[in-house]
């Protein structure tokens, strides 16, 4: 919105904000393309050093808007509202620029002051004041001062993601100082934690039969408080969105996030092409891939709770004429959220399907009996024949394995051992997505086809770990 919307609009500016937009309208203006290389140097740095003022500018005006009830007289709930509905603010930005600006006005003095004097972005301020608000509430103000002196310096060096881990590494040093009254310097104990009796003379448990009861006083006092449970941090946040995906937002303690990463760890390692072509995909889709690897093989493993007496499972409802391919009406999950054509094609290669009648209303009227497409026995037999993954190059055992149609059932694929194959979930899309196809050899072993782009005279391709060697075989 400019200057002129803004006085059809509202108030009109003051004359200093008139004055900034002069400035401001002067550098769109300009031709960039004369400037120098030590003007456009000097331009760059110093626009961004102001963004970080005018965070401070705006933080102030934000802090008196709150302080007189000024969101209240405007008929807003609070001042983020306010901020929202004037500016169409995501709520999240809104109580952000609240937060920031309560912090550096009450809280961090000194970032607020490095804030309005262009030494720090609005990003680091962030960082700090928010490493300040979770230090200990038995840090003193001295340490919360240092602390916060020796963040500001970190931050001319380092950027926000590797500050966070510093003010972390801080945060857990204050911690670990004993600030109970009395409390001398922990290690110079023999036990972290127990301090002499100042008005005893004694240490430990001596004495702690008197009768005059000291003991028992002095072992009250000296009795560890209850201490914050780190995992109450943990919360896991998922939103849906209109394309149909889902976000996920959320925070873990130390413990919790190092376990996660290692149970990921190695499921997000790249696989290279059997050609050695390099793992395409980014480190944030390797780990998105593990995530969902974790979580299959604990489906699959029926290692979760009951949920309403049923063991937790994928439920997809797909219109018949959809499971036919024959109609526009997308299948949905049992959150609500449409279900893509190709991923449907491949779940429903190994599902368990329930037939539920509907009256018009989309109410049900009768419920038929499940039907698996591929039987245990089935299963077995391919595990046993299979041995794992057929993809070429592949190593993942059977259990990690998706059984795969090569005529999709819906077409007319029959469910039977020579239309079946063993694939891990990542090479099961990469056959439905990237045009590989598959054929049955004399052997009744199954073989797949590279599309044309990876071998034009598209020649038949095994896995050698899923099957053994011919010499091996024929040894009885």
């Amino acid at each position: 919105m400019s200057f002129e919307d803004g006085a059809r609009d509202g108030p009109v500016p003051p004359a200093r904000l008139a004055v900034i937009a002069g400035q401001v309208e002067g550098l769109l203006s300009d031709e960039t393309w004369r400037l120098s290389d030590g003007e456009l140097e000097a331009l760059i740095e110093g626009v961004c050093r102001l963004v970080g003022r005018v965070a401070a500018a705006r933080g102030r005006l934000l802090v008196e808007a709150q302080d007189r009830g000024f969101a209240l007289r405007q008929g807003a709930v609070d001042t983020a509202a306010w901020l929202r509905d004037r500016l169409a603010l995501a709520s999240r930005e809104a109580r952000r620029q609240i937060t920031l600006a309560r912090d550096v006005h009450e809280v961090c003095r000194a970032t607020g002051a490095a804030l309005a004097a262009g030494e720090l972005t609005v990003e680091h301020a962030v960082v700090i004041c928010e490493a300040m608000r979770s230090l200990p509430a038995g840090v003193t103000p001295e340490q919360r001062g240092e602390a916060e002196l020796a963040l500001l310096a970190f931050a001319h060096t380092f950027d926000p993601y590797q500050l966070v881990k510093l003010a972390a590494r801080q945060r857990e040093a204050l911690t670990m100082v004993d600030t109970s009254p009395g409390g001398d310097d922990p290690h110079a104990d023999s036990q972290t934690g127990e301090h002499n009796n100042p008005g005893s003379g004694r240490t430990g448990n001596a004495g702690a039969g008197n009768a005059g009861g000291d003991g028992d006083s002095a072992d009250t006092n000296n009795r560890e408080r209850p201490s914050p449970d780190p995992a109450d941090i943990r919360r896991l946040t998922l939103t849906d969105t209109p394309a149909g995906t889902t976000l996920l937002s959320g925070e873990l303690d130390a413990e919790g996030a190092a376990m996660l990463r290692t149970a990921l760890d190695s499921l997000a390692a790249p696989h290279p092409a059997v050609d050695g072509t390099s793992d395409s995909r980014s480190p944030a889709r390797r780990r998105a891939d593990a995530l969902i690897d974790l979580i299959s093989r604990a489906l699959g493993a029926a290692a979760l709770p009951e949920s309403g007496g049923v063991r937790p499972h994928l439920t997809v409802t797909i219109p018949w004429k959809t499971l036919l391919a024959a109609d526009t009406i997308p299948a949905t999950t049992s959150w609500g959220l449409p279900l893509p054509r190709a991923a449907l094609a491949r779940l429903s290669c190994d599902a368990e399907i329930s037939r539920i009648l509907l009256d018009p209303a989309g109410v049900p009227l009768d419920v038929g009996r499940s039907t698996r497409t591929v039987p245990a026995h089935l299963r077995r037999a391919l595990a046993i024949r299979d041995q794992g993954c057929v993809f070429p190059g592949c190593d993942r055992p059977p259990s990690w394995c998706e059984a795969h149609h090569a005529i999709h059932w819906r077409d007319g694929g029959p469910t039977a051992l020579h239309n079946l194959l063993l694939l891990c979930a990542t090479h099961h899309r990469r056959v439905h997505h990237d045009g590989w196809d598959i054929i049955f050899t004399d052997d009744h072993r199954p073989a797949l086809i590279p599309p044309h782009r990876i071998d034009p005279l598209r020649r038949p391709r095994r896995n050698p770990y899923s099957q053994p060697p011919p010499h091996l075989r024929n040894t009885a």
